[in-house]
């Protein structure tokens, strides 16, 4: 048998609050008067209406606390995309500079081997030159010492010649 509990005051005791639910359900209404009511704690429901104004003040704040939290995560995402961005264009500047770099020191390589075999061919030439010297000082001075070894023969004949 089921018993409707629906009706009866929550603040009573154990044997009263049965004997209301009893009572109720068998239908006998005109036997409420008769409850003793003596035992039964009146019902204070002024805490509920402060619990209920304090649970509508914490949803608020908790609204506003999300909406904060919230703002602050959109921001933070757009200050990251920015951030991110930026990291992006900085990073393609680095890469532009490096292959820039790169190709400068290629073109340093070219120029420098470059000048490497011109001056090698200048050495090569200097040396040609240089030995083309010595032999034509050498050359001078036995045509020289061949002068002044014979120049007093060449001075007798030329007496001779003309005397």
């Amino acid at each position: 048998m089921a018993i409707d509990l629906r009706r009866v005051e929550p603040l009573g005791s154990k044997s009263v609050l049965l004997e209301q639910a009893l009572r109720r359900h068998k239908g006998s209404k005109d036997m409420d008067s008769d409850i003793d009511m003596s035992d039964m704690v009146t019902p204070d429901y002024q805490w509920l209406n402060e619990d209920k104004t304090a649970l509508k003040s914490l949803v608020a704040q908790m609204d506003a606390s999300i909406g904060q939290l919230s703002k602050q995560m959109k921001d933070l995402e757009n200050e990251s995309e920015k951030v991110r961005m930026k990291m992006d264009k900085e990073q393609q500047l680095l890469f532009k500079q490096i292959r820039t770099l790169n190709n400068l020191l290629k073109n340093q390589v070219t120029v420098f081997s470059s000048v490497e075999r011109q001056v090698e061919e200048i050495e090569l030439r200097s040396n040609n030159t240089l030995s083309q010297v010595g032999i034509g000082l050498v050359s001078g001075l036995i045509g020289a010492v061949t002068i002044l070894v014979s120049a007093p023969w060449m001075t007798l004949l030329m007496e001779h010649l003309r005397g």
